[in-house]
């Protein structure tokens, strides 16, 4: 086990300075700016447990408060998952399905991969479950990194995947067009349905659980997976799906355009014309569904209001072939990464405004592959190209000694 030493970074959130959302504002500018280092500070700490969600009001404080390493030779997190009280995260890398405690920050084990392409921690933090590339589950104990089971999962599986955190509820699409979901804490599989005639290409389960929505390529259907009953269906080539936050519509990534469709009756809403890579890495909807997200291979992620399916502002320099974006759970801060710059923060305030309030975190490096906040809001982590995952978060404000009359 082992838990690098890390520092802490004051980020200072300066309201009177903005940045116009068509320009990289110069050192210096741009809302937020971090304080020079201070030689005086004490060594820096192992870990700090965070103490508050991160909002728009305390963003000033977000520091470094630790860092995740796998205790073996560097080896890149390509697939991660937090505990549903964000109290743990478990990931894979290259060799090994590791798990930490994030209260702690420490490693509580790191067992061999077995071929793992994914991982979901059970709605009742009891199991984490992996599945491989030939479609089978393998169900582990969070204590010990013990196999305590497998499951058959999807014979024809073809890599495309869903999960319902809340429910524990695993969608496995197949080459041969069909869907498995199953109970996987209650070792069962509840349906198979015959959903397309060619591969699936994209799933995803809405916010309640209660539909599935699955592409082939050609068509998108809209399912009551329980009942195997199709709600709506449309013609649209799905390369990703995601439904809004309120269930009411789908957003389908298409090769050059997103798509907005009503779920209760399959009717076009907006096409939202991205331009070629747009929907390769980011497509999301802000928390409020306010907003669609979407971001890849072109210079900027861009914003759209979902209502009128305008196009409402860019973020300059988010973009390239490595990009990725998370609203806080508040929604109230957007964070982006793109793999050679910048770990920024957005005031969610400012997205419609001409100018944009952000924040540049001091990072040491600038090979972040991809960022998540945790379900609670406490943290922020970052996956590094080389297998650490830095982790910020707003810790507890250091003790003023008293006074001795």
């Amino acid at each position: 086990m082992s838990v690098m030493r890390c520092g802490c970074l004051l980020l200072v959130f300066l309201l009177a300075a903005c940045v116009s959302s068509s320009a990289t504002p110069p050192p210096g500018e741009g809302g937020f700016m971090p304080p020079p280092r201070d030689a005086t500070l004490p060594p820096p700490l192992v870990w700090q447990e965070a103490t508050e969600e991160v909002t728009r009001a305390n963003a000033a404080r977000l520091s470094l408060i630790g860092r995740l390493d796998s205790g073996g030779a560097p080896s890149t997190v390509f697939a991660a998952v937090f505990s549903p009280d964000s109290s743990r995260l478990a990931a894979l890398n290259n060799d090994q399905l590791l798990l930490w405690n994030l209260i702690s920050g420490a490693l509580v084990f790191n067992t061999a991969r077995a071929d793992a392409v994914a991982v979901y921690y059970s709605a009742d933090k009891n199991e984490i479950y992996t599945l491989d590339s030939g479609g089978q589950i393998r169900i582990y104990d969070t204590d010990l990194g013990r196999e305590k089971t497998s499951l058959p999962g999807q014979s024809a599986f073809n890599g495309v995947t869903a999960y319902d955190a809340d429910k524990g509820w695993l969608a496995l699409a197949g080459a041969d067009g069909t869907v498995k979901v199953w109970d996987v804490a209650a070792r069962q599989s509840l349906v198979t349905i015959n959903a397309h005639q060619n591969a699936i290409s994209a799933l995803a389960f809405s916010a309640d659980g209660e539909q599935l929505v699955t592409g082939d390529g050609i068509n998108v259907r809209v399912w009551n997976w329980r009942t195997r009953q199709p709600v709506s269906s449309f013609e649209a080539p799905a390369l990703r799906l995601v439904f809004s936050p309120d269930g009411a519509e789908v957003a389908v990534g298409e090769p050059q355009k997103i798509t907005l469709w009503q779920v209760a009756d399959g009717q076009l809403l907006h096409t939202l014309n991205t331009g070629v890579g747009g929907v390769l890495d980011v497509l999301r909807y802000a928390p409020d569904g306010q907003f669609v997200l979407n971001g890849g291979a072109v210079p900027t992620l861009s914003l759209w209001d979902a209502a009128s399916g305008l196009f409402v502002n860019a973020l300059p320099d988010v973009g390239g072939d490595v990009v990725s974006a998370a609203f806080t759970p508040g929604g109230d801060l957007l964070a982006t990464s793109t793999l050679g710059g910048a770990v920024t923060l957005w005031d969610a305030a400012t997205l419609r405004d001409k100018t944009l309030t952000r924040a540049d975190l001091p990072l040491n490096r600038q090979q972040v592959l991809s960022l998540d906040w945790s379900p609670d809001g406490y943290l922020l982590l970052l996956f590094d190209a080389q297998g650490a995952i830095e982790v910020w978060g707003i810790p507890a404000a250091p003790v003023t000694p008293t006074a001795v009359p």
